[in-house]
């Protein structure tokens, strides 16, 4: 009875032995066939773009189209080139993208360069990558190298060296006006008027009031000085007249006041002098008389004695004023 028992444990160790073992092995497995899977995703083997040039030669200066193609799968997110990359030994000009084409085959990306070289080298090579986005970096794939021949139709090789020669004739610059010079020199102008006004402005005001104060004056004696000598030397009574005329028009110049207009009482009562008063009667006599005197010399020189006491006194007026009269 207890060898059968003993038996019995014998077999129920080796039977849990043996499950054990089996669940072991498929664990391992199945491990390794993920791996084996994983693996071969990783590796396989991703196609290359295509890039190739649309002719086989070209000219220095003269545009060709480089065109660029990839096919990948519809999820997969890719990038072209733009005009930062270095297309090298080539310059880019422009660049078109073309819609992407899906079918049972994938997505077809698709872009056309426009470049332009002015390298003399006979080959001329360019490869241009597509970079493949995968979330947190990019893989760059390179398409084969292609290559285009360049033609020297348009290329001139110097054949001699030519030794250049200096020019060394002077040619005269024009003359520009300077207006920042201009404007300094009208500001210390300006600046050097106001000053000699603002120290001796009144002064001058004074003398050049007294200046035309005097020409006029003396222009006064001269057209009377004239037409006495003629009523003087002719007994002409209507230059008396004329002398008459002379010295009220250069009183009412002078006092400011209508002298050319007032009778003879009115100037006495502005003018209050005998002597005066006395020779405008005797001229009121001979001008409406129309009758020759001999005191007609002597009226007509109290008058102008007259008008130059009072120029005199209106330049003492000014001389002695801070404020200059009006002359």
């Amino acid at each position: 009875m207890s060898k059968n028992r003993v038996s019995l444990q014998i077999w129920a160790t080796l039977i849990h032995t043996l499950r054990a073992i089996r669940a072991r092995v498929a664990y391992t497995l199945t491990l390794s066939l993920i791996g084996f899977e994983s693996i071969a995703l990783v590796t396989k083997p991703i196609q290359k773009p295509i890039g190739i040039f649309l002719t086989d030669s070209i000219e220095v200066g003269k545009p060709v189209y480089y065109s660029l193609s990839f096919r990948h799968p519809a999820k997969t997110e890719v990038f072209f080139p733009d005009s930062t990359f270095n297309f090298s030994p080539f310059e880019i000009l422009s660049q078109k993208n073309f819609t992407s084409v899906t079918d049972h085959r994938g997505t077809l990306d698709s872009t056309l360069y426009q470049l332009v070289t002015f390298d003399v080298a006979a080959l001329q090579p360019l490869r241009v990558p597509v970079y493949i986005f995968n979330g947190r970096d990019s893989v760059t794939v390179y398409p084969a190298m292609d290559s285009i021949f360049l033609r020297k139709n348009n290329l001139v090789i110097a054949t001699g060296k030519k030794s250049l020669t200096p020019e060394v004739t002077l040619v005269p610059l024009s003359k520009e006006f300077n207006f920042s010079i201009a404007l300094g020199i009208l500001a210390l102008a300006i600046g050097v008027i106001g000053s000699i006004n603002w120290v001796f402005g009144r002064e001058i005001q004074k003398q050049w009031r007294l200046l035309k104060l005097q020409r006029r004056h003396l222009e006064y004696l001269r057209t009377f000085n004239k037409l006495l000598r003629n009523a003087r030397e002719k007994g002409s009574i209507k230059d008396a007249e004329k002398a008459i005329i002379v010295w009220k028009n250069y009183l009412e110049r002078l006092e400011n006041k209508p002298f050319a207009t007032y009778t003879t009482r009115e100037i006495m009562d502005n003018m209050p002098d005998d002597l005066l008063a006395e020779a405008l009667k005797n001229m009121d006599g001979i001008i409406y008389g129309q009758a020759k005197s001999k005191k007609m010399d002597g009226s007509l020189e109290v008058l102008k004695a007259g008008a130059t006491r009072l120029y005199r006194n209106k330049r003492r007026q000014i001389l002695d004023s801070n404020l200059p009269a009006t002359a």
